[in-house]
């Protein structure tokens, strides 16, 4: 009912707009007809990476900008993977969940310290998103809503944006009011999952100074690919809305735009289906394989994500300089339900075939809830004829990060088949037969019912940067320098799960650190039609270290440490930008890294059965040196063919990237030389977008649409894990349709072949123990209404 009430409301407030855009001033430009193109025809996108405004084939460096129109020529925007899928050398780590999905650029991987700040920046209008936390090294579903183009630059950018920025930075670029009278509605049905969703936005110019832009989305689904029998419902459904507000004040050399948003989603969580061969795992030696769509759980499982967000920003034109702020409060929150795809009704079935079987009724509760404070402050100007370019500016960030960790686990021994199953809480106690002949539980339980750790993280980061450019003719030299400040404590509380008793004391540490990062780039553009920009750069950029929650034993073999240091990386570049010809853009791009103090996560080696007397823990450490190499290409071509415009998009890049330096002495380090994980040896990917005119109002259109990646490893490789080589694969999709003056009508297909690629795979002991899949082919009907 509230998601029928939800696009019920959002229906109604588009049907009003036309109505309503009439009775605008008279004033008002005029709106036209929406020929929905995949890019501007010439290729010339104007981007603010550099934190100023600048042709996009001018930036000396690899960056790579998909507008809105790219991305909705593919089909609807399901996810990160989506906004990046056709930008060479970035890769999304999709694991079929928002909270533990990452980005990764060139060398930095996504499985390496996990618990750590992510090395590739995160920004949203050019304010920082990211965060160390569970769910902070994604995007939101509320941050590709309505926007305008998503920026992507590759290479250390820690002089411009600062902490976390050590591989690249990912920049989305929202929608703005515009002093027009325009807007849109559309809606999309997937078959199969039964997802419906409907988006509306309005632009309105109230008069001379002031324009408004608001617009909502909202989600509905009842069925979905994944299904739990038990409880009747499927693990891969999304329901909620997402909502937007901003008001825009432009008047002389003031332009200030106050934007307010919110998310409310029920979001798909993760199921690995077991793969389990005989003789391999002793609970289970007959052996077991899980059906990859029906999966029983008795526990609970589900993803919600809640957002609040206000950002101001202001730009002031001074005569001298402009003078930009960047303003952002926000307040998130992603609670997650997982555990063992595993039903009681299953495990009956095991011990009936006299296999132990697997616990269960474990269950992990992750609950994030994120603070952030985030202010940015510069100056931009020009000086000397134009021929110097300068930006001086300041940047302050606070983090409040509440981390909550709950696992429940078997209070009673689970080691015989003739056992008995505990569960319940400590004052519910309750006692589950597999077999009549199961013996009884102990009247007692034994052990704890699991943990409950809370964890509390507090970041101060502070710093000053700037940047100088100076253009002689054709040859352009750029520095930029920042000095960053960051401070971290963390305080960790672990508790039986249930009770308030304590199985490990409070701990609280800190750490806080100064870095210095610096961009020194050298251009030359030829004379000529070919537009041919040649460039060479280095530059630095650090993953911020910090604090482990723990607690040291003296007995382990790896001591454990209560802090770690920044990571560093110094990113060695060169480049060439060129019109092949008339019609053909060519990006190459060839890099070098090494990356010291390589933020790695180990185990401090202790068990129940040795000195230690109790389990391991994992903690971060810098564990090494990391070196990485690749090149990239990427080609855009724009032709008018039989009357229709042909627009083609391809890139491929190879990347390598080793641990060529391990410290002594410490256990559970990466192999050496072994490959950094989650980093294939080639991605591929390209777009085909054909649009021809049908009389004078209409057009037709046809995408393809390609990504494809070859090589690399899961996981970290040490000596107690085997190197897992990653999935293979070649995904393709399609979308087309008409456009009838403001109306569009399409279909899209997602995954055409049905690939079905095993996206995370997990072995115990070396043996194959479950998978995670992909997924499956999705068909489905857009339309839309654009005024």
């Amino acid at each position: 009912m509230r998601d029928f009430l939800a696009t019920t409301a959002t229906l109604a407030l588009v049907v009003a707009t036309p109505a309503f855009a009439q009775t605008a001033d008279s004033n008002s430009q005029t709106a036209e007809p929406a020929t929905v193109t995949p890019a501007a025809e010439d290729g010339n996108i104007i981007v603010t990476a550099r934190r100023r405004e600048e042709n996009i084939r001018d930036v000396p460096g690899t960056i790579s900008a998909v507008t809105a129109e790219q991305l909705e020529a593919k089909g609807p925007v399901a996810g990160t993977g989506d906004l990046l899928s056709t930008v060479p050398g970035v890769r999304f780590n999709d694991l079929a969940s928002e909270n533990l999905a990452e980005v990764s650029v060139r060398g930095s991987g996504t499985a390496r310290a996990t618990g750590a700040d992510s090395g590739v920046g995160l920004f949203v209008n050019g304010a920082y998103v990211g965060s160390s936390t569970l769910g902070g090294r994604n995007f939101k579903t509320l941050d590709y809503f309505d926007i305008d183009r998503v920026e992507a630059l590759e290479g250390p950018q820690g002089a411009l944006y600062g902490r976390n920025s050590e591989f690249g930075v990912i920049n989305i670029v929202l929608a703005k009011p515009k002093f027009n009278e325009s807007g849109y509605v559309r809606s999309g049905y997937t078959f199969g999952l039964n997802q419906l969703r409907v988006a509306g936005v309005i632009n309105t110019q109230v008069s001379d100074t002031v324009a408004v832009r608001v617009g909502g989305e909202v989600y509905g689904q009842n069925r979905g690919f994944y299904y739990n029998p038990v409880h009747r419902e499927y693990y891969d459904t999304t329901r909620g809305f997402n909502g937007r507000g901003q008001i825009r004040y432009r008047s002389g050399p003031l332009d200030v735009t106050l934007l307010v948003e919110g998310q409310d989603l029920k979001l798909p969580s993760f199921v690995n289906s077991l793969t389990i061969k005989p003789g391999t795992n002793a609970a289970l030696p007959l052996g077991y394989y899980q059906s990859r769509y029906v999966l029983p759980h008795d526990g609970k499982d589900e993803l919600q994500q809640k957002v609040i967000r206000s950002m101001l920003s202001v730009s002031y034109d001074m005569g001298f300089a402009t003078l930009e702020s960047t303003t952002m409060a926000t307040r998130w929150r992603s609670s997650q339900h997982y555990g063992a795809a595993i039903d009681f009704a299953t495990l009956q079935t095991f011990r009936q075939q006299g296999q132990l079987g697997i616990y269960p009724f474990t269950q992990v509760h992750t609950n994030v809830v994120d603070r952030t404070l985030y202010q940015d402050l510069h100056l931009t100007g020009k000086a000397a004829g134009d021929k110097l370019t300068w930006i001086v500016g300041a940047e302050a960030l606070h983090q409040d990060d509440d981390y909550r960790l709950m696992i429940a686990s078997s209070p009673c021994g689970f080691t015989l088949v003739t056992q008995s199953v505990c569960t319940g809480t400590p004052t519910q106690p309750v006692c589950l037969k597999p077999l009549p002949t199961s013996l009884n539980c102990p009247a007692t339980f034994p052990l704890v019912f699991g943990t409950d750790s809370y964890t509390k993280q507090r970041i101060y980061s502070f710093a000053g940067y700037a940047s100088l450019a100076y253009k002689l003719g054709n040859l352009q030299l750029v520095g930029e320098a920042r000095l960053s400040h960051d401070y971290k404590t963390a305080t960790q509380f672990v508790y039986a799960l249930y009770t308030t008793n304590y199985t490990r004391l409070p701990t609280t540490f800190v750490y806080k650190s100064d870095q210095p990062v610096f961009t020194a780039t050298a251009s030359y553009k030829i004379p000529g039609s070919m537009n041919t920009l040649l460039y060479a750069k280095v530059g630095t950029g650090y993953r911020a270290g910090g604090v482990n929650n723990g607690s040291f034993n003296a007995a382990a073999p790896n001591p454990y440490k209560f802090t770690y240091g920044n990571e560093t990386t110094v990113g060695y570049e060169a480049g060439i930008k060129s019109n092949l010809t008339r019609n053909i853009f060519a990006r190459f791009a060839a890099y070098l890294s090494r990356t010291s103090d390589a933020i790695t996560n180990i185990n401090d080696g202790c068990t129940v059965t040795n000195a230690c007397g109790t389990g391991g823990q994992q903690f971060n450490v810098n564990g090494g040196t990391i070196e990485a190499k690749g090149i990239s290409l990427a080609l855009d071509g724009r032709f008018r063919l039989a009357g229709g415009l042909l627009s083609i998009n391809a890139n491929a890049a190879t990347q390598r990237a080793h641990f060529v330096k391990i410290p002594a002495g410490v256990t559970g380090l990466p192999t050496l030389n072994s490959s950094v994980a989650q980093i294939p040896d080639w991605t591929m990917s390209g777009v085909i977008d054909y649009r021809h005119p049908i009389g004078n109002h209409a057009n037709a259109f046809i995408n393809f649409s390609y990504a494809g990646q070859r090589g690399g490893f899961q996981d970290t490789t040490t000596l107690a894990t085997p190197a897992i080589p990653m999935t293979d694969f070649d995904i393709f999709g399609t979308r087309f349709g008409v456009n009838i003056d403001k109306f569009q009508v399409a279909m899209f297909v997602r995954n055409i072949t049905d690939r079905q690629i095993q996206v995370l795979k997990f072995l115990q002991a070396g043996s194959p123990l479950s998978v995670r899949y992909n997924k499956p082919r999705t068909i489905g009907l857009n339309a839309s209404y654009r005024w």
